[in-house]
């Protein structure tokens, strides 16, 4: 073989590894270049957690933006880790963020004022489910019974103590610290009369349950309900219509409280705004993981507590809805 075409092949060789060595560098750097946001809001299998899904990916159809949801042991739990988390999209109850702003139990530490309002969602409804068996006709009969709560840590638990504390029943309710599916499984079971959880209508658990036994949802005294609005105004009375679960034919009027998706003050301001445009941009995104995504309401933001970020801000702008004054 002639010496010049021996060097061309060696040459091409050379070539082709740099080629190859350049393009594994390039692959790197866009690898690198990726972001990863973590998506946090309620526990698998609930409406909440369908809707993180949905939301994953809305933030997915960004360029660059790599989404994961997270199971999450509920709102507490999610406020809590905002104090140290980066590039976290987490979902709470307003009077949640409110304690946390103001270092309330069990909100004590530093930190919680990098916290920033993105955009709300279907907000809480309080399902208070018991069987019909039970004999329980109202939230007064629940003295004396053994009683689920909500999951661990949840704003639904430390809501239902405040419902049963204006119904007379403060230490009255026999209130095992279990999971929520766990007390699912103990009503079930018939070892405990029923449980409460917060979730839009209509929510699968409970779909779930009257699907093999019969229920019901009791309902929110009014009187009652002006005692809880004088200790948290944040709540607001709302009606589960009937007909909106087997065997229950009759409206319940019950408590709702508002929930909004956060992230920190360290995400940068472009991807917040990409991210809320990308959120009210693909509805249909959210609509298809779970249907509570209809109840999508872009001036709910106005019910948060804590002040907007400024990406978020920049697209309510553009979009003409009102932010209210304390919130920017």
């Amino acid at each position: 073989m002639p010496p010049w075409r021996s060097i061309t092949m060696k040459t091409k060789m050379i070539l082709l590894t740099l080629v190859l060595f350049a393009a594994g560098l390039l692959a790197g750097d866009a690898a690198l270049a990726e972001t990863r946001l973590v998506v946090k809001s309620a526990r698998a299998g609930t409406s909440y957690y369908a809707l993180a899904m949905g939301m994953a990916k809305a933030f997915m159809t960004v360029p660059g933006i790599d989404a994961a949801v997270e199971e999450s042991l509920g709102s507490v739990a999610n406020v809590k880790e905002a104090r140290t988390r980066s590039n976290f999209i987490f979902t709470s109850t307003s009077d949640l963020i409110a304690k946390a702003l103001q270092k309330e139990k069990p909100f004590g530490e530093e930190g919680y004022e990098r916290i920033r309002t993105l955009w709300a969602i279907p907000g809480v409804t309080v399902h208070m489910v018991v069987l019909e068996e039970s004999g329980v006709k109202k939230i007064q009969d629940l003295g004396g019974k053994r009683y689920i709560a909500g999951g661990i840590g949840t704003a639904t638990e430390r809501l239902t103590a405040l419902i049963l504390n204006v119904h007379g029943l403060e230490g009255k309710v026999d209130l095992p610290k279990v999971d929520l599916k766990e007390g699912v499984d103990a009503v079930v079971n018939r070892k405990a009369v029923g449980f409460t959880t917060g979730s839009p209508f209509p929510t699968p658990m409970v779909m779930e349950i009257a699907a093999t036994a019969n229920i019901r949802l009791l309902e929110m005294g009014e009187a009652e309900f002006k005692k809880l609005a004088e200790l948290d105004p944040s709540y607001s009375l709302t009606t589960i219509p009937a007909g909106t679960y087997k065997g229950v034919d009759y409206d319940v009027r019950t408590v709702a409280s508002p929930v909004l998706a956060y992230a920190t003050d360290d995400l940068p301001e472009e991807l917040a705004y990409n991210l809320t445009k990308a959120f009210w941009q693909n509805k249909a995104i959210i609509i298809e993981a779970h249907a509570i995504g209809k109840g999508l309401d872009i001036k709910g933001v106005g019910n948060g507590v804590a002040k907007v970020h400024p990406g978020a801000l920049r697209y309510y702008k553009e979009v003409g809805v009102e932010i209210p004054a304390a919130m920017k």
